[in-house]
């Protein structure tokens, strides 16, 4: 284990959902007209040679868990009008722009994605996709939700170029999945991790986390092991539809 590596990075990391980061929120230094002027500046640097990226936010989830920080609800009617104006800001940033945008990467996160709709999240990315050019090397991704996605989502976010998908895992540990709030079985993980090779994604990634309550080097060793274990029970559903087919 590289210590020196840990020392480094076990530090408070910037809010990477806005930026400018919060610190340089100064009105005083970065004006709304220094703002416009670096947008257009490194827009003309990489649109034409490689394209630019998209982080797109999505805030909502239904439940908290204790180790993160959104905006918690149940009414879903807040889809429509929050993806309003995510469109709305897009067609800001367009008219802002001297031309198309050619677009590399987008990325969702949250919050939880999959809160929305399969439905609102194709009207979402339809409006950003009509209004630009996809680069013919894209890499779309998203972070899903093992208890909420469904294949529906799966196969909608594929049918519009996603081939990568993130889903938060933390730790299979009971006692720690509730201290977090955050139970969710394995099974439900295995599910959407087959649905997702099934449909085509070639990227299915589980975002692990270290140093939560009540976690002990035994749990971090199980929950490995079971995320490793994916990968065989990916193959052999993989290889067995193969042979049926």
């Amino acid at each position: 284990m590289c210590t020196s590596l840990i020392t480094k990075y076990n530090v408070p990391g910037p809010r990477y959902t806005s930026y400018p980061t919060v610190p340089f929120w100064d009105a005083n230094i970065f004006t709304s007209n220094l703002w416009v002027e670096s947008v257009k500046k490194s827009f003309e640097e990489t649109n034409k040679t490689q394209g630019i990226s998209l982080y797109i936010h999505l805030p909502f989830c239904e439940s908290l868990c204790t180790f993160c920080h959104k905006r918690i609800t149940k009414r879903h009617d807040v889809e429509e009008k929050y993806i309003a104006y995510v469109i709305k800001e897009w067609q800001m940033y367009c008219d802002l722009l001297p031309e198309k945008p050619v677009i590399k990467e987008i990325h969702l996160g949250g919050g939880t994605p999959t809160f929305f709709s399969p439905e609102n999240l194709e009207t979402l990315l339809v409006n950003i996709l009509s209004k630009a050019i996809i680069h013919p090397n894209r890499e779309f991704s998203f972070e899903g939700h093992p208890n909420n996605t469904t294949r529906k989502h799966l196969l909608t976010l594929y049918n519009l170029g996603f081939r990568r998908v993130s889903f938060g895992v933390q730790d299979y540990a009971e006692t720690v999945q509730k201290a977090i709030n955050r139970v969710q079985p394995f099974h439900n993980v295995a599910k959407v991790t087959l649905w997702a090779r099934e449909i085509g994604y070639t990227s299915i990634s589980h975002d692990l986390v270290f140093g939560l309550p009540f976690q002990k080097i035994d749990n971090i060793i199980d929950t490995i092991e079971k995320t490793k274990s994916l990968n065989q029970i990916v193959y052999r559903f993989i290889h067995t539809h193969m042979c049926r087919g």
